[in-house]
This record gives C-alpha cells, sequence and structure tokens, in this order.
C-alpha cells in the first residue's frame, strides 16, 4: 500500500499585527518558497479568514513549511503558526481555541 505517500498536513497559523485577503496570503506563500520546494512540498491554503489559516502539505515537507510559514511577513504582520496537524478538524479546532 502507498498511502504514506499521500499523507498530509495541516498547518493552522495566525497573522499578528495585520490582516490580509486570501490571494494576499496565498501571494506571500507563493513568494517566500523557492520554486522547487513549493514543487515539493505542495503547501495549499486550505482555510482562511483575515488573520488566520490553515495551510495542507506532504507529510515529507512539514517541518519546512512551518519554518517557512514563520517567516513570512504580510502588510507589516508576521505570521505565528500554532499547530501542525494529521487532521484538518484538529487543526480548525486550534484556531477555534486559539480565540480563547
Amino acid at each position: 500500500m502507498v498511502a504514506d505517500d499521500d499523507r498530509q498536513r495541516y498547518i493552522s497559523f495566525i497573522i499578528e499585527g495585520a490582516e490580509t485577503d486570501r490571494k494576499g496570503m496565498i501571494k506571500a506563500i507563493r513568494d517566500e518558497f523557492s520554486r522547487e520546494e513549493y514543487e515539493e512540498i505542495e503547501p495549499w491554503l486550505t482555510v482562511f479568514e483575515g488573520d488566520r489559516g490553515i495551510v495542507r502539505c506532504n507529510h515529507i515537507g512539514k517541518k519546512r513549511a512551518v519554518e517557512v510559514m514563520n517567516k513570512i511577513e504580510v502588510d507589516n504582520g508576521k505570521v505565528r503558526t500554532i499547530i501542525t496537524s494529521g487532521t484538518i478538524k484538529k487543526a480548525k479546532k486550534a484556531l477555534k481555541d486559539h480565540d480563547g
């Protein structure tokens, strides 16, 4: 079974000090990854609302994806990752719990 190659990770994040639209966040993600990394890690903005969201990536590139996400600056705000999970349900819960 080759299912291990298809495993995904979900990275919950917030933008501290700013908000942007979906297109702005996608551009920031694409600009921060090199072309080779982007094709290998396959980051995908799955959920996004103003100052928070979830990026999906493959499990092999999870560590690098988190590093890159934490370097992103958007509209004078800084991206900070909250949690990385194997399920989108847990990633969404972390965003909700962060509202605290």
